[in-house]
């Protein structure tokens, strides 16, 4: 029985390999729908001669209420991370309920921590 199976998937295995073979080249970019393919040898583009383009960030916590403090917490941390990283603030999309920084039972009102020792990461993410 094993044997049989062994055999069926090298037969895959080489049916697989063949096919991508078959397609010519990879190609490692993921396009949108509509974008055309850039000529061979043409490296201008828009995002310019280095080929990185605009940084985008989604941020998303859909979690709320002060029991779920670590959620927005992370969101605000990783918000001040990227901005320390040089992703520009228009160029990050918050998620977040605000309903902890200024909740009562928060021991520091307006503030958010991310570590018992740590600064201040509410301060700036938009709101």
């Amino acid at each position: 029985m094993a044997p049989r199976w062994c055999f069926a998937l090298l037969l895959l295995l080489c049916a697989a390999a063949g096919a991508d073979a078959s397609k010519g080249k990879w190609d490692p970019v993921i396009r949108m729908p509509g974008e055309e393919e850039p000529a061979t040898g043409d490296n201008s583009s828009e995002e310019g001669e280095d080929g990185v383009g605009t940084r985008w960030a989604v941020l998303v916590a859909g979690s709320s209420g002060y029991g779920n403090y670590r959620h927005q917490a992370d969101i605000c941390h990783a918000y001040q991370i990227l901005r320390k990283g040089g992703v520009k603030e228009e160029n990050i999309v918050v998620f977040m309920y605000d309903d902890i920084a200024n909740n009562p039972l928060n021991p520091r009102p307006g503030v958010i921590i991310n570590h018992p020792e740590g600064e201040d990461v509410y301060a700036g993410v938009p709101k």
